[in-house]
């Protein structure tokens, strides 16, 4: 992706900065001719001070430069921080967009991608997007403006010098022009390699006590380092484009300088420049070499930018699976049956449910039960909305899956996951997490429901207690109870059970079939497991074989 064509698809992300952007440009601005002024100033300022017959003349012309001086600084110190400002809005506009987009994502995208890499795509890149949009554009412009300021000033001094200056920036372009080829191929292995690294890092930590368990904390670290050895090679090459590149640069400042100050020289013997008049002359030159330098550092940037913002790119091309249709309405019936009727899903060639029908009745506890693999967590996620079958239908009382919104279906459902989710944050919260504003009372009556009221009486803090991410601290069995009581509080007429038991000794799973039950009781209930103890409070009890359901005397459903 070239930078114009990412300029175009981000561009909207600077709507409503557009009286800021003219603002910190227009001081940026005043800044440079500030600048470009107080050279020609100075210039007499120098002349004043060799020709001048008294002090007070001398100190007017040095009064008004350093009042130019002052308000360039002043305008580009607040210019300096508005373009600031609307950068790290213009980059919190498009973080959000970017996550909004990924929530309504299929998890196995996710899954695919990896949470580091999401996580860099979130960041670095987006940082990356919006200098190529923001920041980068205001720098650009600010510079081709002084650029030509400074040329024009260098001209109106002496044109045969500043013919001199400029004679070269052909080729210092087409030089930036080559090192910035350069970069895009290797920013693209910088930033792959940056996302292994991040990948690296968040399984080895979620999986430590694995990896410890396993004696394997070598490995985790072996896996980190060859990363790590890549995207070192990555950033050496940058390094060499953009220490190579600063260096011809600066070898020609320095040729250029010399050629100017042989013509400079040439023209005050022969009186056609006076010696004030050659230093601003040359205050100008040696401000627009950097200028021009910058301007190809600009360009190197907006290279490196490209290269995130086709990241960026190819996660907001993925369309979601959770979009709405247009004329989509909310379910708010009195009939909460789900039916499942001849769904069938693949995964590439592999097919994974194939012609399902399936009733979930208010009241009725239906059982899952099936191979590792065998597709129970795919038809939850189908019945949860986080994807969508290839053929068949799911209805929700009398309206099909696809004329409802995605929100109004989950405000109707819970999903108790296989592994709690427990956030970083207080006992209450996670409770609540699903019913942000319930009242104290509710949440320990939900936790009550669940069993889980007396191991939180023995926390510290009790339900103010802050637990830690995943609730590491907590047993399978406590982390398990407060899922439930999270569950038990949403209230929804139909439930979703995937493994409620899993990873549990028997003790444990013993003690949370009474709240499953409570759980359960008058709702449409899909319980997935393996366990023959939950099976028996199960009302149908269904297996899923070959992409197909049957029932327990094997007969096809």
């Amino acid at each position: 992706m070239t930078a114009r064509d990412a300029f175009r698809r981000f561009v909207p992300a600077l709507r409503g900065e557009g009286a800021r952007f003219a603002m910190a440009a227009t001081l940026l601005l005043v800044a440079t001719g500030c600048e470009i002024v107080a050279i020609f100033v100075l210039s007499d300022v120098i002349d004043g001070a060799l020709t001048a017959d008294s002090t007070l003349q001398f100190a007017r012309l040095a009064v008004l430069w350093l009042l130019i001086t002052a308000i360039s600084t002043a305008a580009d110190y607040y210019g300096q921080v508005t373009s600031i400002a609307i950068s790290e809005r213009v980059v919190l506009r498009l973080r959000d967009s970017l996550f909004a987009h990924v929530q309504r994502l299929n998890p196995v995208i996710h899954r695919r991608f990896g949470l580091g890499d999401l996580v860099t795509r979130h960041s670095s890149d987006l940082e990356a997007v919006e200098y190529l949009v923001g920041s980068g554009v205001m720098q650009f412009v600010v510079a081709v403006a002084n650029t030509i300021g400074l040329v024009v000033a260098a001209f109106i001094m002496s044109w045969q010098v500043a013919l001199v200056a400029i004679a070269a920036v052909p080729l210092l372009w087409a030089i930036s022009a080559y090192y910035g080829r350069r970069q895009t191929l290797v920013t693209r292995d910088e930033r792959i390699a940056n996302a292994d690294i991040a990948i690296a890092v968040q399984t080895a930590l979620s999986g430590h006590e694995t990896a410890v368990a396993y004696n394997q904390q070598d490995r985790e670290h072996a896996r980190l380092h060859r990363h790590g050895v890549t995207w070192l090679g990555a950033r050496m090459s940058q390094t060499r484009i953009e220490a190579g590149f600063g260096a011809v640069m600066g070898f020609g400042q320095v040729v250029v300088t010399l050629a100017i100050a042989v013509a400079g020289v040439w023209q005050v013997r022969h009186g056609a420049l006076s010696v004030g008049e050659l230093l601003a002359l040359t205050g100008y030159l040696g401000m627009l070499y950097p200028k021009m330098q910058e301007l190809a550092e600009v360009r190197l940037s907006l290279a490196s930018a490209g290269v995130s913002a086709e990241r960026i790119v190819e996660l907001l091309d993925i369309a979601p699976t959770d979009a709405d249709r247009d004329d989509a309405i909310d379910h708010d019936g009195p009939d909460h049956t789900l039916s499942v009727r001849g769904v069938s899903l693949r995964r590439g060639d592999l097919t994974v449910l194939d012609d399902v029908s399936l009733d979930l009745h208010p009241g009725e506890i239906t059982a899952l039960v099936g191979a590792s693999g065998a597709g129970k967590s795919t038809l939850a996620a189908l019945l949860c909305r986080f994807d969508r079958p290839d053929s068949g239908q799911i209805t929700f009382g009398d309206n099909d899956f696809t004329a409802l919104t995605g929100r109004s279906i989950r405000d109707h459902l819970t999903l108790l996951p296989q592994h709690p989710v427990i956030k970083a944050a207080s006992v209450a919260d996670n409770i609540a997490y699903g019913c942000p504003n319930a009242t104290r009372a509710e949440i320990i009556n939900a936790a009550i429901a669940a069993d889980a009221d007396a191991f939180i009486d023995d926390l510290p803090d009790r339900y103010d207690s802050i637990l830690g991410e995943d609730g590491l601290t907590l047993s399978g069995g406590q982390r398990q109870r407060i899922a439930m009581a999270r569950a038990i509080l949403r209230d929804t007429p139909v439930l979703v059970l995937d493994e409620p038991t899993s990873g549990l000794d028997d003790a444990t799973a013993q003690r949370i079939l009474a709240p499953l039950r409570r759980l359960a009781r008058g709702r449409s209930t899909l319980l997935i497991t393996h366990d023959p103890r939950v099976m028996q409070v199960a009302d149908t009890v269904l297996e899923l074989r070959d992409g197909r359901l049957h029932s327990r005397d094997d007969a096809l459903v």
